[in-house]
C-alpha cells in the first residue's frame, strides 16, 4: 500500500468527523450557547461572584456559590487557574477556593449543554449533579483536613473585606436579567431539540427572539450590548477552533485505529447493537471496549486517571468520549464515561503544576486524590443506577 493510499483515507476520516460535528451540533447548539456564555460574562460580574467566596462570607453561602459558580464560567482546567490563584491569595478559604477550582471547568454552561446535546440528556444531567456535589465535597474536605486558619487569613496574613475592590452587579431589574437569559435558554432548547421539525421550531422561536430584541433595545445600554457581543466572540474564537482541530484529530486517530484492525477508515461497520457507522467512528471504541465497555472499579478508575492526566480544552471532552472511546456507539459504558467527564476538564498535568505552586505539595496531593476518587465513585454509582 502506497503512502498516498494511507494518507488520503486518514485525512478524509478527519474531515468526515469534523463535518459531522459541524452539521449536527454547531448551529443549533454551540452558537446559542456561545451567546449565553458571552451574556454571563458581560451582564454578570465575575468579581461580584468572587466577593462571596471571601473568608468573611458565610460558610453555607460560600460553598454553595463556589459549587455552582462554574455555570457562569466557560473555561478549561488551565483558564480557571489565574482566577483560583487570585481568590486564594486574596483571602478566599482553601475550601471555597478549591470548590471553585473544580466547579469552573466541570459545569460551565457550554459543557453541560454540549454534553446533553451530543451524549444525551441523562449523562448531561448526571454530569451537572455530580459536579456540584463533588465541588462541595472536595472543598469541605480540604477545609476540614487543613483546618480553619486558611479560611481566616490569606497567605500574606491579610484578611479581605467583602466590599473592597469588587464591583457590584449592574443596576438592572431582576426581570430584565431573567428575561435576557431565559429567552436565550429557550432559544437554545428549542433549536437543539431533535424532536421537532424546523416548520414547528420557527413559530416557537419567534416570540423568544422578539422578547430578546425588545430587552436589548429598551433595557440595555449600547456599551453593554457591545460587551456582550465582544465576550461572545471571545468565547467563539477561543473555543471553537480548538474544538474543530480536536475533532479533526479524533477522526485521524479513528482512521489509524481502523486500519490497525484491518478496516478501511470509511467503510461501513455494523455494531453488535445493529447500528451502522463508518469504521473510523467506532474503531477506537472497539479497541478499548474490553476495559470501558462496562462499569467496573477498574474502568471508572482508569477513566478518571486518564482524564486527570490529559489536557482537554473546554468541550473537547465530549467528542473524545462520544467518538474516540465510542460512547455514542455503545462501546463505552456510562460509568467510565461520567468519570472521564468529571475528572477530564478539571485536571491536567500543566494544571497540577500550577496548583502545586499556588497551594503547596500536601494540599495539591489531596486535591488531586479527591478529584480522582470522587470521579471514580460517581462513575460507579451512575453506572449501577442506570443498569
Amino acid at each position: 500500500m502506497s503512502p498516498v493510499d494511507v494518507f488520503v483515507p486518514v485525512i478524509r476520516a478527519g474531515i468526515d468527523e469534523t463535518l459531522s460535528y459541524l452539521t449536527l451540533h454547531v448551529i443549533t447548539c454551540l452558537v446559542p450557547a456561545f451567546f449565553i456564555a458571552g451574556g454571563i460574562s458581560a451582564v454578570l460580574s465575575d468579581r461580584f461572584i468572587k466577593k462571596y467566596l471571601s473568608s468573611d462570607a458565610p460558610k453555607l453561602q460560600a460553598y454553595s456559590l463556589a459549587s455552582v459558580s462554574g455555570i457562569a464560567l466557560a473555561v478549561c482546567s488551565c483558564t480557571i487557574l489565574p482566577m483560583f490563584a487570585g481568590l486564594y491569595k486574596k483571602g478566599a478559604g482553601i475550601g471555597p477556593a478549591t470548590a471553585f477550582l473544580f466547579s469552573g471547568p466541570a459545569i460551565n454552561v457550554l459543557a453541560i449543554v454540549f454534553t446533553a446535546r451530543v451524549l444525551g440528556l441523562p449523562l448531561g444531567g448526571a454530569r451537572a449533579f455530580f459536579a456540584v456535589a463533588m465541588a462541595a465535597g472536595i472543598g469541605l474536605t480540604m477545609a476540614l483536613v487543613f483546618g480553619s486558619s486558611d479560611d481566616s487569613e490569606s497567605p500574606e496574613g491579610q484578611t479581605v473585606a467583602t466590599d473592597g475592590g469588587y464591583v457590584a452587579e449592574r443596576d438592572r431589574p431582576l426581570w430584565v436579567t431573567g428575561g435576557f437569559f431565559g429567552s436565550q435558554v429557550a432559544i437554545l432548547l428549542i433549536a437543539a431539540t431533535g424532536l421537532l421539525t424546523w416548520a414547528v421550531k420557527a413559530p416557537l422561536l419567534a416570540p423568544w427572539f422578539a422578547l430578546l430584541g425588545y430587552l436589548l433595545y429598551a433595557q440595555f445600554d449600547r456599551d453593554v450590548i457591545e460587551e456582550w457581543l465582544q465576550e461572545t466572540w471571545f468565547f467563539t474564537k477561543t473555543i471553537f477552533p480548538l474544538l474543530i482541530a480536536g475533532t479533526f484529530v479524533i477522526g485521524i486517530i479513528g482512521a489509524i485505529a481502523a486500519m490497525a484492525q484491518g478496516m478501511g477508515p470509511l467503510e461501513t461497520v455494523t455494531t453488535e447493537a445493529g447500528e451502522t457507522f463508518k469504521a473510523h467512528q467506532v474503531a477506537p471504541g472497539l479497541l478499548t471496549q474490553g476495559i470501558f465497555g462496562e462499569t467496573t472499579l477498574l474502568s471508572s478508575g482508569l477513566a478518571s486517571v486518564i482524564g486527570a492526566v490529559l489536557y482537554m480544552p473546554t468541550l473537547l471532552e465530549v467528542p473524545i468520549i462520544g467518538s474516540l472511546f465510542g460512547y455514542t456507539n455503545g462501546l463505552m459504558a456510562d460509568g467510565p464515561a461520567l468519570a472521564l467527564l468529571l475528572a477530564g476538564p478539571s485536571l491536567s498535568l500543566p494544571n497540577m503544576l500550577v496548583i502545586w505552586k499556588t497551594i503547596g505539595t500536601k494540599r495539591t496531593a489531596l486535591y488531586i486524590s479527591l478529584v480522582a476518587a470522587a470521579a471514580t465513585g460517581a462513575g460507579l454509582i451512575w453506572g449501577l443506577l442506570i443498569v
